[in-house]
């Protein structure tokens, strides 16, 4: 402690006499800037601004200073913005995921402001394959590639986020003359809603990777959202492909329900759209090999009625009761409906909540 005392004591305050005043006087008229003079003569840049006022020097603005600095080399040249293809503003199945994955999880910032600007299209998905896939159309539709990294979750029982971000300004304001994107208020895209199959096709897969999930237990593909006016855009999208759906908005909750049920339905849509998603893949392909033919003769049928009832009254589902009696899910449901026609035109009623 003594050692570091006498050599605090012995350390001296550097002097700045006449001599060198002339010499920070006569560099900075020459074009040196105060912290290149700081960093020449190892003092504090606010003691050599104090002193050239003290001399009378007039200091130069920030705007003469960042261009006397560009000319002399200290300060570096603003990046050149990214010059995006020529053939971009063009719809492609891969600009159409782009728009399908920004109605849902994905986001836009175009913010130009004072104090600093933001352009950026960015997805955070805990599933790398959607991550990749993402990246991928954003680099063929504009020939910039995206940055990607991992947000390391801190918080228990949560997964590790990809994100992937293109900051481009021009990406930005081709994708917003578009249409919107805002959770409440996005709706399909006009040249979507008149563009080919294989355009819809894409755009609805991008929706569904964000969206989109698979109930194996329930038999049924849903997608969920605040806005039910993109949810109908969606429907109609879906019925050009010969795919009916419902929308319905579940008792206390602030968002809707897309459901798309029936084997062919969901064979249709697993031919025309699917996934990206390796788990929602999975899902959906063990969903299509649930599905049984059976053969069961109708009076062999009958004599089960009672049972069918019986199980019924005990609180079973319609699913669990057709996998008891090795029978079909509509065998069930048409013998506990018996008004209900033998071929239903509407689906058969929910048999409890959907979980998500």
């Amino acid at each position: 402690m003594q050692a570091l005392n006498e050599k605090i004591s012995t350390r001296k305050r550097k002097v700045i006499d006449a001599q060198l005043g002339a010499e920070f006087k006569r560099l900075y008229e020459n074009g040196e800037s105060t912290y290149s003079l700081a960093e020449k003569f190892a003092l504090n840049a606010e003691t050599i601004r104090c002193y050239l006022k003290k001399l009378g020097v007039k200091l130069r603005c920030r705007h003469d200073a960042m261009k006397l600095g560009l000319e002399r080399g200290r300060v570096k040249t603003p990046a050149v913005p990214h010059q995006v293809l020529p053939m971009s503003s063009k719809l492609t199945p891969e600009k159409a995921y782009i728009l399908g994955v920004l109605a849902g999880d994905g986001f836009l910032v175009y913010h130009q402001g004072r104090q600093y600007k933001m352009y950026k299209v960015a997805l955070e998905t805990v599933d790398e394959e959607f991550a990749n896939e993402f990246s991928k159309c954003l680099y063929l539709t504009y020939g910039v590639i995206a940055s990607k990294r991992i947000i390391v979750e801190k918080r228990p029982g949560r997964k590790d986020r990809y994100h992937v971000a293109l900051h481009c300004k021009a990406a930005c304001e081709d994708l917003l003359r578009c249409g919107s994107f805002g959770t409440r208020k996005w709706d399909i895209p006009e040249g979507v809603k008149t563009a080919p199959l294989d355009i819809k096709a894409s755009y609805l897969k991008g929706f569904f990777d964000s969206e989109g999930g698979v109930s194996v237990e329930r038999y049924v593909i849903y997608a969920a959202s605040v806005c039910a006016r993109g949810l109908y855009g969606v429907s109609v999208l879906l019925a050009d492909f010969g795919i009916p759906t419902r929308i319905k908005q579940p008792a206390g909750k602030n968002f809707c329900l897309l459901k798309i049920q029936r084997r062919q339905s969901i064979s249709l849509f697993a031919k025309h759209v699917g996934f990206t998603i390796k788990r929602k893949k999975e899902a959906l392909s063990r969903l299509l090999t649930s599905y049984k033919f059976f053969v069961t003769p109708h009076t062999e049928v009958l004599k089960l009625v009672p049972e069918i009832y019986r199980l019924r009254n005990m609180g079973l589902t319609y699913q669990e009761i057709a996998g008891k009696l090795n029978l079909g899910f509509r065998t069930v449901w048409r013998h506990l409906n018996p008004r209900a026609p033998v071929v239903p035109r509407t689906e058969p009623p929910d048999d409890g909540p959907l979980r998500l």
